[in-house]
């Protein structure tokens, strides 16, 4: 009866999402809105409104700016439940076994390379970061580079020589760096605008909304990078 149920109530909520979908132009119709209206005001106005080159980065943070602060928030709300459900049973485990077994010798070839490339690969990921409203890239793209060298220098170099890093008192407040640059330049931008997340157009204040761009790719940058770390470091301990 229970099974039923749940299939019927599937059912139920698959209805609506299937007239949706097939209510949709055809993919690639050149008649759709989206590319007679929106994409060509994009094309035509995005430099001039959004202050960035890079068109991509005036869609992500300026257009669909309000999206984009929800989507960092989700982000950052998933490592809490996963916090919620890995940190006990982490804890427990630790506290059952005094003595763990030492993981397999790394080749010295691995740890040289790793050592050797780890402040170019940050480097690249901070360019990433700071070019990318001008440049291909953006914060999320160099908070994955940097996620990435976290995990490989806990793979190569052992989780307690980085954990430091996610020990110290500002790394709860780097974990939630998106969301808090967004609300903060959220703010500076009503303050200037009138409306929340506000970039301003006047020719005077183009520093500033240079300047909000720049402080959103960083803080994305920096709290995904920490996001990713945090969690392979948590799933890494179980």
């Amino acid at each position: 009866m229970k099974k039923a149920l749940v299939i019927a109530l599937l059912i139920i909520a698959a209805i609506p999402l299937l007239i949706g979908v097939a209510a949709l132009p055809p993919h690639g119709d050149a008649d759709t809105p989206v590319q007679t209206h929106v994409s060509a005001r994009y094309l035509e106005k995005g430099v001039e409104e959004a202050r960035t080159v890079n068109i991509v980065t005036a869609v992500i943070l300026n257009y669909r700016g309000i999206d984009t602060n929800g989507e960092v928030t989700v982000i950052f709300t998933a490592l809490a439940a996963s916090f919620a459900v890995l940190l006990p049973a982490a804890m427990a485990r630790r506290a059952a076994s005094a003595e763990s077994d030492e993981a397999p010798p790394v080749s010295m070839v691995v740890l040289f390379v790793t050592r050797l490339l780890a402040p170019f690969i940050a480097l690249f990921a901070l360019y990433v970061m700071l070019h990318g409203h001008s440049s291909p890239g953006g914060g999320f793209q160099g908070g994955a580079i940097l996620g990435g060298l976290f995990v490989a220098l806990s793979i190569v170099l052992g989780a307690e020589k980085v954990e430091p890093l996610l020990k110290s008192p500002f790394a709860p407040w780097l974990r939630i760096a998106a969301p808090l640059a967004f609300v903060a330049m959220g703010v500076f931008g009503a303050l200037l605008t009138g409306f929340y997340l506000g970039f301003p157009q006047q020719e005077a204040l183009r520093w500033a909304s240079e300047a909000m761009v720049l402080i959103i790719e960083i803080g994305i940058g920096v709290g995904g990078a920490m996001i990713f770390a945090t969690l392979f470091a948590e799933m890494e301990a179980q």
